[in-house]
């Protein structure tokens, strides 16, 4: 027996049986291991690609919590804005009214209307003179159409124009606010792109108002202004009179008070001063005009 023979093809088969485990551990382990490590590697660049895209378009990755609470704000800005909406249809409806006829309803006859903004003139006019408060010629400036007839389009922001007057000449007939002399309310059409800083949610329809009135009375005149039923925004207040007559506030002009009476054009008291107010209304964009 040739047991050193026998010995040597021991250890080939030994050699062979491992060169056999070693591959097999190769295909069934080490293969499918690397083989997957490469597809993961593979889907992580190209995770890592998708994710560069979005960061230099601006994206942000969110999670389902924050995905949550953004729709729970949007839902809640929305309501907000519903509301934001709603408030100013109602502060701008009595600006969008139009005259009404004896049966309460709106006048849509072009020449009822010119008739019913003359009378409706008049009236103020007779209430300023009946408070016995001087005004200068032309103070209230409405107007005059003579003989022509007006199209709606310029009856539109006359219409709102006859609103702001009336509520004016309603604050200044307060009598304690102690007015003795109206100087004029006069339309700005030049400035209402300066006055306005939001034009996509209203227009502006800018005036100026002059009065003289006691001095102690000024606050309250403002505070009429801020209770008004329009949305009033006081740009500037001018004061000139003696009791400021060191140091004018910017804004101020000198005392201009034609039409008044012969018989009060004398010495005034120290406590009257002439106030010039500039301010605006907003004239909201809504969704039912």
């Amino acid at each position: 027996m040739n047991i050193p023979g026998i010995k040597t093809d021991k250890a080939w088969l030994s050699v062979g049986l491992g060169m056999v485990f070693v591959i097999v551990f190769y295909l069934v382990v080490v293969s499918p291991f690397r083989t997957r490590n490469a597809e993961k590697r593979e889907g992580l660049e190209r995770l890592l690609t998708r994710l560069e895209r979005y960061e230099n378009k601006g994206y942000k990755i969110r999670n389902e919590n924050w995905i949550k609470a953004e729709k729970a704000k949007l839902k809640e800005i929305k309501k907000a804005q519903h509301e934001y909406e709603l408030f100013y249809q109602e502060r701008d409806s009595y600006l969008e009214k139009i005259f009404e006829s004896v049966n309460g309803e709106e006048i849509k006859d072009e020449a009822l209307w010119t008739n019913r903004y003359i009378h409706g003139i008049n009236v103020l006019l007779d209430k300023i003179k009946m408070r016995e408060i001087s005004f200068a010629e032309n103070a209230l400036p409405f107007r005059r159409w003579n003989l022509q007839i007006p199209t709606w389009d310029q009856i539109a922001p006359e219409q709102k124009r006859f609103w702001i007057i009336e509520e004016l000449v309603n604050i200044i007939l307060n009598e304690e606010l102690k007015v003795d002399y109206l100087g004029g309310i006069n339309f700005d059409t030049g400035n209402t792109k300066s006055a306005n800083a939001n034009t996509e949610r209203y227009d502006v329809i800018p005036f100026t108002l002059k009065v003289s009135m006691n001095v102690t009375s000024l606050l309250l005149l403002i505070n009429e202004f801020l209770k008004s039923k329009l949305s009033f925004e006081i740009k500037s207040i001018g004061i000139h009179g003696e009791l400021n007559r060191v140091r004018i506030l910017e804004g101020a002009e000198e005392p201009l008070r034609p039409g008044l009476p012969e018989e009060r054009k004398g010495p005034r008291p120290s406590s009257v001063v002439d106030v010039v107010i500039h301010a605006f209304v907003p004239d909201f964009k809504t969704g039912n005009k």
